[in-house]
């Protein structure tokens, strides 16, 4: 048995088991029942919910919620529980819990990156019968990253494209608009422009160890993959993974790239001191540059599509919520996140916490996420929208997860210099053939 589907396909093997043997009656998913006329009835039920970076944000938004919701308030006492500082250890704390049938939570905060995955385990609840009141409501670019294979089995916490986070003000003063910036080149260029006038400043911070989002950024915009449907491992002949290496290396090995590591310590005062003065991210940043509390930096970033070269792509497709299927109140909980993702009072809730545009369509014109930003040197809608035109969704296998830490460990041999382009790719080919043989099997 393959490494990367153990832990949830031992999961799947002790719920189904324990259904089997401990139940007398067949009780019908809720897929296949009508939700009750109102859930929100009856005694209280205990929900938690598990996210990751920080809990503070979640719990702001879920207070705000329920104080505003006096029917569900009632029903739902939440508990916000910190999975850890990122998708990967939330993936790994549900399998954990999966396998052991103990502490599952009732929602949980993943990537897109993790859903085939455990959609193809069958732990997921299916929730199409939650978001179908709001189908019509929703942008296209949502549903791609709530299904898996054409079933619903995720909502929407936030859809991530690429979004370029700039100093307005510096670019102003020399001239410079983002929008004329095409290709890799031109970025470049634009950097040591700014150079001619701050010396110290930055452009990006691509380092060593390579981060799992911007490699599969740059790799999401492209028509390239690890393997083919087939399931056969054929990064080490595919151009557009190796264009991808070839485009992190240009980067990491240009004059405009700071040594800074991202979250590390010194990341937070490279903005204050002026070094970054550029970031090529998903439009989750947004998000933690407020939390950053930088009050020396408000209203001098702005946003705008990558360059045009590399401006197609997302950041894991989205971010999204799931229910087990092991929840103990999955209806309740379905129901709930439903009402937090696509109620759009609850979803100005959410935008004022935390700048995250609703994935609705009545949004794009409400004049309440176009309006100016409190914090950022423009409005947040306008270019979120046009980039949500530019989301590009990577073919996420059910073994991405260590597919992914493969291909790192040898895009960093490859930044290093330890090994030529052609020997990186041939190394982690080997590798994901040999530790993982068929994602999809």
């Amino acid at each position: 048995m393959k490494k990367y589907g153990i832990m949830v396909l031992v999961a799947f093997v002790c719920i189904t088991s324990l259904f089997a043997a401990g139940s007398k009656e067949t009780v019908a998913p809720v897929e296949a029942q009508a939700v009750r006329a109102n859930v929100w009835d009856g005694e209280p039920v205990a929900l938690k919910m598990m996210v990751f970076p920080a809990t503070a944000n979640y719990e702001h938004i879920n207070a705000k919620f329920l104080a505003a919701n006096p029917e569900i308030d009632r029903k739902v006492d939440i508990e916000v529980q910190l999975g850890g500082s990122g998708d990967g250890d939330v993936a790994q704390k549900l399998r954990l819990a999966l396998a052991s049938g103990q502490n599952i939570p009732d929602l949980i905060r993943l990537n897109y990156t993790q859903l085939p995955e455990f959609a193809e385990a069958g732990v997921l609840e299916e929730v199409g019968v939650y978001i179908s009141p709001y189908e019509d409501t929703l942008i296209e670019a949502a549903k791609t990253v709530m299904q898996y294979k054409g079933t619903y089995y995720a909502f929407p916490r936030e859809i991530k494209p690429k979004v370029w986070f700039y100093r307005a003000d510096i670019f102003a003063e020399l001239g410079i608009d983002p929008y004329q910036v095409k290709t890799l080149d031109d970025f470049i260029a634009v950097g040591k422009k700014i150079q001619q006038k701050y010396p110290n400043a930055r452009m990006e911070n691509y380092n060593i160890p390579a981060r799992s989002y911007d490699l599969m950024m740059m790799l999401s915009g492209t028509n390239g993959s690890f393997c083919n449907e087939d399931g056969v491992y054929d990064l080490a002949s595919d151009p557009d993974v190796k264009l991808t290496f070839e485009r992190i290396k240009k980067l990491h090995t240009s004059s405009v790239n700071s040594s800074v590591a991202e979250w590390s310590a010194d990341w937070k005062p490279a903005f204050n001191s002026g070094e970054l003065v550029s970031q090529l991210l998903g439009g989750w940043f947004k998000t933690d540059f407020m939390n950053f509390g930088l009050t020396e930096q408000q209203g001098k970033w702005a946003i705008a599509p990558w360059p045009e070269e590399i401006r197609y792509g997302s950041d894991a497709g989205g971010a999204i919520w799931v229910v087990p299927k092991a929840s103990k109140n999955k209806e309740v909980a379905a129901s709930y996140i439903a009402k937090l993702c696509f109620d759009l009072d609850a979803s100005k809730i959410i935008f004022d916490e935390t700048g995250i545009i609703p994935a609705l369509k009545t949004a794009q014109e409400d004049p309440y996420f176009n309006a100016p930003h409190k914090y950022y040197a423009t409005s947040l809608g306008p270019v979120n929208f046009e980039t949500l035109g530019y989301l590009k969704v990577y073919p996420f296998t059910p073994a991405s997860t260590q597919e992914i830490t493969i291909a790192l460990q040898y895009l960093d041999e490859y930044l290093r210099g330890a090994m030529t382009l052609d020997q990186a790719l041939q190394s982690a080919q080997r590798d994901m053939t040999n530790q993982i043989g068929n994602p999809y099997k």
